[in-house]
This record gives structure tokens, sequence and C-alpha cells, in this order.
């Protein structure tokens, strides 16, 4: 009610200042023309499509949608069903989760949740520390998508049953964050380069 009144009140302090004025109180608008770009690179989520796709095909994939790449979908079932074949005893099929998770390549937030960005964290249901999403500086994307597809990651969230076919030798890059480049408090949450 409060914002109705103050719109209220603007719009008539407006039409008397038009009414005082005497001259003409149109607008003139420039248009804008439509703009394009040329897509050339597709990379929200690091690491996927170079351990997934076949290097031929990442040009295309690069210039799709990231919605529309299912070159991108298929090849990551195949690998990870490859490396991990579905388990019916136990449930497990951690192709199709994997490709459900790391797919589309599109960074996705949900803006109706509060706290901290976490990468994976709307497609994990906030496992990975918060429903919010995105990806925090501090994130490690890499040993992330990493031990989603080659550790016990998947199973640790409950997002998919344990099927005793992790390889810890692959679950990470073996590169920790440089201290020096930890956020800082304030807009861009980078410090300066050395």
């Amino acid at each position: 009610m409060k914002f109705s009144l103050h719109l209220l009140a603007v719009g008539a302090l407006g039409f008397g200042l038009a009414a005082c004025g005497g001259g003409s109180n149109a607008v003139h608008t420039t248009p804008v023309a439509p703009q394009t770009f040329t897509q050339i690179e597709l990379l929200s989520r690091p690491a996927v499509k170079e351990l997934f796709e076949k290097f031929v095909d990442h040009q295309t994939s690069n210039a799709s949608e990231p919605y529309a790449d299912t070159t991108l979908q298929t090849q990551i079932k195949g690998l990870t069903d490859a490396l991990r074949p579905p388990k019916a005893s136990v449930g497990s099929d951690y192709g199709a989760a994997l490709a459900s998770i790391l797919y589309p390549n599109e960074m996705t937030a949900d803006l109706s949740q509060s706290g901290n960005a976490s990468y994976l964290g709307v497609e994990t249901g906030g496992a990975t520390g918060g429903k919010f999403g995105g990806r925090d500086l501090s994130d490690d994307v890499i040993d992330i998508s990493l031990g989603a597809v080659f550790g016990g990651t998947l199973a640790a969230l409950h997002v998919q049953p344990e099927d005793n076919e992790e390889n810890t030798c692959l679950t990470t890059d073996h590169v920790a964050q440089n201290p020096s480049q930890a956020k800082t408090a304030t807009f861009p949450y980078l410090h300066a380069p050395h």
C-alpha cells in the first residue's frame, strides 16, 4: 500500500508539473537495433566438456545453446557408464545422474534462496553447501566435478547409492587454491593481481 501511494504521489506531481510547464512534454526515444553475438566458448562447468566430450566435438558444442547440446549429454552418460556401469542390484546409474547434474552447461542459481553461492547447489538440493547455486570464488569446481565423476561425492550427497567403483587417484587435480587469491570482503571480491 505504501509503495502504491508513493507512485500515485509521484504520478500526480509529474502531471502537475507538465500542466504548469505549458510546453510539449513528449518523450523521445531512439530505437535500439537488436544485438547479436557470436558464442565462442561454452564453459559454465569447467572441465566437464574437456573430460567427457571428444575433442572433435568441441567446436560444435561451443556454438550450441547450453540446453541444446545433446552430444555432450550423451557423452557424459556414455563415458560414465563405461567407467561406472549401472548396477541394478543397488539401484545406481551414475551416468544418468551425472548427465542430469552436469547438463545443461549453464550456471544455475535459485534467486529465491538465501545464503552463499555453492557450485552445483541447485542440482544437488543444497548438498554441496547451499541451495542458492551459482559458484563461490572459493569453490574448487574442478575437484567438485572430478569427485562427482570418479569419487564417492554422489553417494556422500545421497544422490546415488554407493557403487564401490571410485578411482580416488582421479578425484582431484592436486592444485590447491593460492591463499593470496582468497576473496576479499568488497566487490569484486578478488585481490589485485601481483
